[in-house]
């Protein structure tokens, strides 16, 4: 094998296929990556053994090999080389990368022990258009559980439903939904939001093809493929946990209301973060308290319509959903004190979010 590459844009690739490499594993293997220069194409592959990504590049091939080499390492290395392009050379088992003046001489291992990538699906779901599918992911992943032992809810749900697609997210105290306008055969999957962070986002005229099979989804675009396996499940009943009445509806500036939730929780348990929301007719005050930290209070304007309702919501879930609101406006709905609210940018429907009260006694 002997290819000479671009830095930037063999540093660029790299970086986003060595995301997928596990921080820790029994399989020491997983720490690699295969490089096969061919046909003028230098493809690059990666898996933790749930996830697998190919990449190609154009490049310069002189001689044509393959080879299994530690992921970070080589990324390390192209990071730190000072040169335009960069050489790599395999010879015995040792691959030699010459980079301007500096040198290295780095071991490989034998490729064939590298696991074998499994078969791209075949049936096509759905396209998206690149940014579309962005807004659809960034909107909702970050509410993706964390704890393992809620395996559904560790995934997205993608969902195609009423000439719609549907991206899902929860964790059991909030939720987020966003749909897009979309024909599509009916029918849902449970993806590991890992899988689509390895999407490059990039230009607004470019499609990601999407296809799905019983335990294996697949995505396709430009220059990689990505092979997930699917998250069992059954999902969470969402569209149950979405309130269809309210008795009080509030449209607050956005501003206004993250500035004062960030005064008003400094005081509050930082495990916690609990802050009570009192709204009455053009007005929301927020409190919190803690025996460590004293009370603080902040009076916001609102358009407010309904009965006075005092809630207590995380305040580090509210601010985290206004940052992913890209609105001047939200509204806030409720129904109880103990209920779901739900929470959306005034001029998009498509985007929602559910956020559960905190159960905490009251104080004067």
């Amino acid at each position: 094998m002997d290819f000479r590459i671009d830095k930037n844009t063999f540093e660029r690739t790299l970086s986003n296929v060595v995301r997928i490499i596990p921080p820790k594993s029994p399989y020491t293997i997983l720490q690699n990556i295969i490089i096969e220069a061919k046909n003028k194409q230098l493809l690059i592959q990666a898996t933790d053994l749930d996830i697998f990504i190919r990449k190609v590049i154009p490049v310069e091939v002189k001689d044509e090999g393959k080879v299994l080499i530690s992921g970070r390492k080589i990324l390390e290395i192209v990071r730190a080389s000072n040169a335009d392009s960069i050489h790599f050379k395999l010879k015995e088992l040792k691959l030699l990368v010459t980079a301007g003046n500096a040198r290295w001489t780095i071991p490989s291992l034998d490729y064939q022990e590298f696991p074998e990538i499994p078969q791209f699906p075949q049936k096509k779901w759905f396209d998206i258009r690149n940014t579309d599918l962005q807004d659809m992911v960034e909107t909702t992943a970050f509410m993706v559980a964390r704890d393992i032992s809620r395996r559904p809810m560790n995934g997205l749900l993608i969902q195609a439903k009423n000439k719609e697609l549907r991206f899902i997210a929860t964790d059991g105290a909030r939720l987020a939904l966003n749909k897009l306008e979309k024909k599509a055969e009916a029918g849902d999957i449970i993806v590991a939001a890992k899988t689509l962070d390895l999407i490059g986002f990039g230009k607004s005229d470019e499609n990601v093809d999407f296809y799905a099979e019983e335990r294996m989804m697949g995505v396709k675009y430009v220059d990689t493929e990505i092979i997930s396996r699917l998250i069992e499940g059954p999902y969470p009943n969402y569209e149950g946990a979405i309130p269809k009445e309210f008795k009080g509806k509030a449209i607050i500036e956005k501003d206004l209301l993250e500035g004062a939730l960030n005064r008003v929780s400094l005081v509050a348990p930082p495990h916690i973060k609990n802050v009570r929301f009192d709204l009455a007719e053009n007005k929301i005050l927020l409190a919190a308290s803690s025996s460590d930290f004293g009370e603080a209070k902040e009076e916001i304007p609102s358009l407010y319509e309904g009965e006075k309702l005092s809630v207590w919501f995380n305040a580090a879930y509210v601010m985290e959903t206004m940052r992913h609101l890209r609105s001047n406006e939200v509204i806030l709905q409720l129904t109880t004190a103990t209920t779901a609210a739900l929470v959306n940018a005034k001029d998009n429907d498509n985007l929602l979010y559910l956020l559960m009260p905190l159960r905490i006694d009251s104080w004067e």
